[in-house]
């Protein structure tokens, strides 16, 4: 399943949840160049997903001051999940848009306690 690899699984993890959260054993990671995006996994002992974090950035073709065509970000985003010694798990969003203009905007939702299903949206 996975590899040796490093992976702050907890950096940004509030303080308030490092008690509760699992502690993944093995991770894997996916990574698709062509469309900007990633997606790691953490697994405990028992082989059970127990971290997740995908990351992707939105990107538009346009056409620079000499009219050379150029890949253009657009929209960012981040979600990051710990499953907690409940069973829930605290998911946190992070997303920019306006990636192409001064100055970006970068929000940051509140962390939220939902059920697996919920991680991934």
């Amino acid at each position: 399943m996975g590899f040796a690899m490093t992976i702050q699984w907890n950096a940004d993890l509030p303080d308030d949840y490092h008690r509760q959260a699992i502690a993944p054993v093995s991770f894997e990671r996916h990574v698709d160049t062509f469309a900007h995006a990633s997606k790691e996994l953490g697994f405990d002992d028992a082989g059970e997903r127990c971290f997740y974090r995908h990351e992707f950035t939105l990107t538009e073709d346009r056409f620079d001051a000499e009219e050379f065509p150029v890949e253009v970000g657009v929209y960012w985003e981040r979600v990051i999940a710990w499953r907690l010694v409940s069973g829930l798990w605290l998911k946190l969003k992070i997303w920019a848009d306006r990636l192409d203009r001064c100055p970006r905007r970068f929000v940051t939702q509140a962390p939220e306690l939902v059920e697996e299903a919920e991680i991934e949206r």
